[in-house]
């Protein structure tokens, strides 16, 4: 299967993520089967999925007549036979329990097509526990969105550890996201909290810290944050920001500057190690910079370029420039 052949999406549960899978979905005008544990959900899930595409329409990405005919291509069922048996997609977000969600993909091998692709949006649990039963493995990934779905580009997209898991698969869901303008990155190791959860984590725990500790307020901490590295994060992220604050030495050059000016021991393999690791992340930018299209910034010039258009949009919308 290819990503093409993708023509009609599952979504297992109702809740916040599920919901809003279901918007973006057909929003990209995607049929949807949406299973839900009992028939009196459907009143409220129809309710939440249109307050996302109103959402859209307030913003100027919808017309309002859009919205009807989006509507009528999601299928309520809570049989969970109907609702996988024609779909090549099947996204499931129910309870973030991992019995639970090994039962119910032991259903999904009973009644779906042995090639539709079984992904997790689970947001802590590996799909390496999750697909452990699974007579289908190699169609299972976790695809770990982040909240809300239907606006946030990022898909996390893991695999199986070992013979279970099938790169194949991710690359078929990874093509597919790309299709509907998602940005899906395909993890190499199966890890709780993925990419983001985790580095989202360590920025918690020092604002627990410093709100403790009484460094500062907790107003104090989202005005940092969203006035500080949370803009320039936003538009790039923390690798390539880190280049062009390096200037004309790059990442390299920054890293080098700090790391010696940081180094308690500065004997000779501790600056050898330094100077290794900042080679090696010169390299790995040179490679994300090599696959931008020019127009977001493929060198030092046209990013800053890119950054700084960015950067005046979002300080209009929050009304500092």
């Amino acid at each position: 299967m290819e990503a093409r052949n993708i023509k009609k999406i599952t979504v297992l549960g109702a809740g916040v993520i599920g919901n809003s899978w279901v918007a973006n979905f057909i929003w990209k005008g995607y049929p949807v089967n949406l299973w839900l544990y009992s028939a009196e959900e459907e009143i409220t899930a129809k309710q939440v999925v249109q307050g996302h595409l109103e959402g859209l329409v307030i913003n100027g990405i919808l017309g309002e007549e859009e919205i009807p005919k989006m509507m009528k291509l999601i299928n309520f069922t809570t049989s969970l036979e109907i609702a996988v048996k024609d779909a090549q997609l099947i996204i499931e977000a129910i309870i973030e329990d991992l019995t639970i969600k090994q039962k119910c993909l032991a259903e999904i091998d009973k009644y779906a097509d042995t090639e539709a692709i079984y992904a997790s949006s689970t947001s802590y649990k590996l799909i390496s526990d999750i697909a452990k039963f699974s007579q289908f493995s190699k169609r299972c990934i976790g695809a770990h969105p982040y909240n809300p779905p239907h606006l946030i580009p990022l898909v996390e997209i893991t695999i199986p550890e070992g013979e279970r898991g099938s790169k194949k698969t991710a690359k078929i869901a990874a093509d597919f996201f790309e299709l509907i303008n998602k940005v899906p990155v395909i993890l190499k190791k199966d890890v709780s909290g993925f990419i983001a959860n985790q580095i989202q984590s360590v920025v918690s725990t020092k604002c627990e810290e410093l709100l403790a500790n009484g460094v500062c307020t907790a107003e104090d901490i989202d005005k940092a944050v969203s006035f500080g590295p949370g803009l320039r994060w936003a538009i790039v992220g923390p690798y390539l920001i880190a280049q062009l604050g390096g200037g004309e030495g790059g990442i390299k050059g920054i890293t080098l500057h700090i790391g010696k000016a940081n180094l308690e021991d500065a004997n000779e393999q501790a600056i050898k190690e330094l100077e290794q690791y900042a080679d090696f992340i010169q390299e790995e930018v040179n490679k994300e910079m090599a696959n931008r299209p020019p127009e977001f910034g493929n060198d030092n010039k046209s990013l800053r370029k890119f950054r700084d258009k960015v950067l005046i949009k979002l300080l209009k919308a929050h009304k500092k420039i």
